[in-house]
């Protein structure tokens, strides 16, 4: 994951420059090539940075969090410390340490400008060496994860990734890290396990993970591969073994496995496979799903839904509600099926989330996963009750189970990550684990009135309550002495009660009934003689339940993987428990009803209640308050990452490239750019200044651009006595040099307005001078002024930008886009005047699972002294005629494209490449002069000259004369000043860049009209005018489509 975020770090910079620099007028006087306005990041608090500097370590932080300061610098010094004598390596350099008091205001970062989703944790980046995490993690928690990122910095400063030629496995960066931390999480030694126990070990030499439903496989493989190398080599093994890799890496070293260890890669793989069976071989006779019955999941091959991770049974037993990911729309849903038979009722949340008003619905943070609850019924059956994003915060959503419709969305601004609703038993009030002060806490709402309550309010972190019975209680877990332990909490006196103990980890529970609850605990007997093997690797999820009042705990599974998120099924003579398993990577559910548990083990048999004692680093550290300082406004501005490169291709042929080098400050809010591009041979160039630290966004920038258009129109440009010249004969080209400031300010997520003021010098023309002599003449006697116009301008502009588009791999799948701007310039002494509105507006309606029905519309208006111009045609905008073939200061084009797949993948001789995908495809356009009248098709009788040829004049302008035939009346609906084609094609990805095959078909829907529009064409070919024009073209270009 994270690795992929740094790849696309340095593209997503480049696309917001290339996005910025098109606009330098508030109408673009083309599309630019990566034609897309991107959703906002939006800045929902401002951040007063501060910095304090320890001997290792330039920690970035805000005042509130200063009451953690000293403990968070504690944990980073124990962490190096830690590393650093594990791998007898010192860094030369501080690391900058960017902290953020929660999850919601980690997001809002600005170092990797993309989404970040809310499985990322922290992440650490290689150039700049930076890390930056949020500290609402429990501490033992939070000390682990700066183990884990600080061991990048290091594997970092061994393998400069500027340095290398070859990719680093995955596993290598994030099993080392795994590694350093000491620590198996219960969920990470279940992947392992289960892929041990059913031969489904990959080959580590040559994975990538790519191939595996459970993103943590490289990660947690990854661990076990390191642990492996310690125990037959040693940690100088280890040591050994990056050194290694580095060499390899640049390309001057032979196998790090045969350098550092002394095997062949393929060795390796198999002995480190025969390490993993024979050390989770005492799990081998342990249960398996399939002993506790049919799997209810919905079937991955029947229906969309893959990864069922989370399940609540309704009040009646019926049925159950299951959170399952759903690889068609790529988003968790809440699907409900039978409790019977596991047949699919309804999904409560199809289609994309954003139509329902959220971003995504939320799941338990940190490691908790689905060993707590992410969902609960009211007691009705009415209702399930789930957490959303909806902006900076979350909400708690109200699903009606019978109307599919949500009933109320409860906005919860004064929290912070949600998670695990529990209704009480009357329906009135729904409790909860949130943050708040970067630390959780349960809560209790009044569903009547609002009102929100912190029930537990201590330093100990607090999750997944549950309601008693009788609703004068809640269970819930407490993050103590490293591990989640269950308490319960009198809600009418405040006493808290622990109930379960040991240094095990437990989850979440249900009530079974009064007096007992069923929840997932890694406990094991502690009366059993214990095996090392089950010491060491048995920390796995099993079902138990505990009496409530006298204490005895009964363990109902044996399971090899796990098995989490208990909830009861009613209904039956009996209650059963409905769980989640896993094997063989996958996620399965099933229902438990075992009257004779496993064992019976007295609760006191584990521990006792003592003293409640947080977990301490073993280094402490005393804050110097001289080493604080306030964060200047352009601290240590660096080179931002390598730089860039994109490019491309017409269906003109001519060439696209660009690549952009930015310097910004460590927190990435200051950014000085520069930007430079060439399409042919036409260049453009830009500096500029962007301060993106606060909601309302801007930028200044100066740019020089030289874009080019063809302006072979004879009759319109010039006299019909040049209509003999080429397309490449007519190129003109538009030179803006100036200075423009841009202010954005985002509504939401999908909405926002956009600030431009400039003052720019222009120059427009054909490149030829004596062409354009013959331009300006024909101009002013038929218009009265020249088109084309050099001078100065000072436009004001504004925009509206909304853009709910879903994207994938091959563009975009869903949703709707629209630009609406208006741009005003002011006559004044030395100034041109003019006005300009430009629409651009598409909406995409997926078919089936990857087909699309794309529409757009572009429509473009200019006036005044000195109006703009639009270029168009070619590429997806007018398929079939040439590249920025039309231009005018009015102007539309509409297109209509069914986009579909053909072949998901391809292998070829230079590997696999993109997904392959058909297009049909209809375009409609017109573009004309301000001034002169502009129709696009008509239904009535039509006179038209037709042009022959050319003969010698020795005294006519240029030598020659146009040739006319009888002037013609043509009946019948024709288009006069549009233009129309239709046609297929072929989409696929080479080398990450999207090719396009077209062949399209030109049409004026009447051939009649077309033989004298374009017998001058024609004849030249031998045809008539409408077989020359409706001939099949074929184009290749590379770029995107709208």
């Amino acid at each position: 994951m994270l690795a992929l975020l740094r790849s696309f770090a340095s593209v997503m910079r480049l696309l917001a420059t290339v996005a910025v620099l098109a606009s330098p007028l508030a109408a673009a006087a083309q599309t630019p090539f990566v034609p897309y306005f991107g959703k906002n990041r939006i800045q929902y608090d401002t951040f007063q940075w501060h910095i304090y500097t320890t001997e290792r370590f330039e920690i970035y932080y805000y005042p509130e969090l200063e009451v953690h300061l000293e403990r968070i610098a504690g944990y980073a010094d124990s962490a190096y410390a830690q590393i650093s004598s594990d791998l007898k390596h010192d860094l030369a350099h501080k690391v900058p340490l960017v902290l953020f008091k929660t999850q919601s205001e980690f997001q809002q970062q600005n170092i990797i400008p993309t989404e970040m989703p809310e499985g990322v944790l922290a992440f650490a980046e290689p150039f700049r060496h930076r890390i930056v995490l949020p500290i609402d993690e429990p501490p033992d928690a939070l000390y682990r994860l700066i183990v884990h990122e600080l061991t990048h910095q290091f594997e970092f400063d061994i393998i400069p990734r500027s340095l290398i030629r070859g990719g680093i496995p995955l596993w290598v960066d994030e099993g080392l890290a795994e590694y350093m931390t000491g620590y198996w999480h219960p969920f990470d030694l279940m992947a392992v396990r289960d892929a041990a126990l059913t031969d489904n070990v990959p080959a580590m030499s040559d994975f990538r993970g790519a191939a595996f439903l459970n993103g943590r496989l490289p990660y947690t493989l990854g661990h076990a591969a390191f642990e492996f190398i310690e125990s037959r080599w040693g940690k100088e093994g280890i040591r050994q073994f990056l050194f290694a890799l580095r060499k390899a890496a640049i390309g001057g070293g032979d196998s790090p496995y045969e350098e550092a260890l002394g095997l062949e890669p393929e060795m390796f793989d198999r002995e480190f496979r025969t390490h993993l069976e024979a050390r989770f071989k005492p799990f081998r006779d342990k249960e398996r799903p399939s002993a506790y019955g049919r799997n209810l999941a919905p079937s991955p091959e029947r229906t969309p839904f893959v990864a069922s991770l989370s399940v609540a049974a309704s009040p009646s037993g019926e049925l159950l509600a299951i959170a399952a990911g759903n690889r068609r729309d790529q988003e968790i849903d809440i699907v409900l099926v039978s409790a019977r038979d596991g047949k699919v009722i309804r999904n409560l949340t199809s289609g994309f989330d954003q139509r329902r008003g959220f971003e995504y619905i939320v799941t338990p943070g940190g490691f908790r996963s689905n060993a707590v609850p992410w969902m609960a019924w009211d007691p009705t059956g009415r209702f399930i009750a789930y957490f959303v994003r909806t902006a900076k915060h979350k909400s708690l959503v109200l699903h009606n189970v019978a109307s599919g419709k949500i009933d109320r969305r409860i906005a919860l601004p004064m929290v912070d990550m949600p998670e695990s609703p529990s209704f009480s038993p009357d329906g009135q009030a729904v409790a909860f684990s949130a943050l708040q002060g970067a630390v959780g806490d349960i809560f209790v709402l009044d569903l009547a009135d609002g009102g929100l309550r912190n029930v537990t309010n201590d330093e100990f972190g607090a999750y997944a309550p549950v309601f008693a019975l009788d609703g004068r209680s809640l269970v819930y877990l407490a993050r103590i002495a490293g591990a989640n332990k269950l308490f319960r909490l009198d809600l009418d006196t405040g006493v808290r009660t622990q109930l379960t103990f040991g240094t095990h980890e437990d989850g979440g529970a249900q009530f079974l009934d009064a007096g007992r609850i069923v929840f997932p605990s890694t406990a094991i007997d502690p009366n059993l003689p214990m095996d090392p093997a089950m010491a060491r690797d048995g920390e796995i999820f099993n079902l138990w339940t505990l009496d409530l009042e006298g204490g005895t705990l009964r363990q109902l599974t044996d399971t090899a993987t796990a098995a989490v998120s208990p909830t009861v099924l009613e209904g039956g003579p009996a209650p059963q428990v409905a769980f989640v398993a896993y094997h063989k990577g996958e996620y399965s559910i099933h229902a438990l009803a075992r009257d004779q548990p496993l064992h019976v083990v007295a609760s006191e048999d584990f521990g006792s209640p003592g003293p409640v004692v947080d977990f301490q680093a073993p280094l402490a550290h005393t804050l110097v308050r001289d080493n604080v300082r306030r964060k200047g406004a352009f601290d240590r501005m660096f080179l931002e990452g390598r730089p860039p490169v994109s490019v491309g291709v017409t269906s003109g042929g001519d060439f696209f490239g660009g690549t952009q080098v930015t310097f910004s400050d460590v927190l990435g809010d200051k950014q000085f750019s520069f930007f430079a591009a060439s399409v042919s041979q036409f260049r453009s160039m830009a500096v500029s200044y962007a301060n993106i630290s606060r909601r309302l966004q801007y930028a200044v920038q100066g740019f020089s651009q030289t874009q080019f258009f063809f302006g072979n129109n004879p009759g319109v440009l010039f006299d019909q006595q040049l209509a003999f010249l080429s397309r490449d004969d007519a190129i003109g080209t538009q030179t803006t040099r100036g200075m423009t400031a841009f202010g954005i300010y985002p509504i939401d997520r999908y909405r926002r307005l956009e600030l431009s003021a400039g003052y720019l010098n222009f120059r427009q023309g054909f490149s030829n001078p004596a062409l354009q002599q013959f331009a300006d003449d024909f101009q002013r006697a038929q218009l009265g002024r020249t088109v084309f116009s050099s001078g100065s301008f000072a436009p004001l502009g504004v925009a509206y930008v909304q853009e709910t588009t879903v994207f994938r791999e091959h563009g975009p799948l869903s949703g709707n886009t629209l630009r609406a701007g208006y741009e005003y310039a002011p006559a004044a002494s030395g100034l041109f005047g003019r006005q300009t509105a430009d629409i651009d507006a598409r909406y995409y309606k997926r078919l089936a699972t990857n087909g699309v029905l794309a529409l757009r519309a572009r429509g473009f208006r200019s006036w005044g002294e000195f109006p703009g111009f639009l270029y168009f045609g070619g590429n997806s905008e007018l398929r079939g005629y040439d590249f920025l073939e039309f231009l005018g200061n009015k102007a539309f084009f509409a297109n209509a494209e069914l986009r579909f797949p053909i072949i998901e993948a391809a292998l070829t001789p230079i590997g696999v490449i993109g997904g392959l995908r058909g297009v049909a495809f209809f375009n409609l356009g017109a573009a004309g002069l301000d001034g002169v009248p502009m129709k696009v098709a008509t239904r009535q009788p039509s006179e038209i000259t037709p042009l022959l040829g050319f003969q010698l004049a020795p005294f006519a302008a240029g030598g020659v004369e146009p040739v006319f035939g009888p002037p013609a009346r043509i009946p019948g609906f024709k288009l006069v000043d549009g233009r129309a084609s239709y046609g297929i094609g072929l989409q696929t990805l080479a080398l990450g860049f999207p090719v396009h095959f077209d062949w399209s078909w030109r049409t004026l829907f009447n051939r009649q009209w077309e033989d004298f529009r374009f017998a001058f064409q024609g004849l030249q070919e031998g045809r008539s005018g409408s077989d020359w024009f409706r001939q099949p073209r074929f184009s290749l270009w590379i770029g995107y489509d709208f």
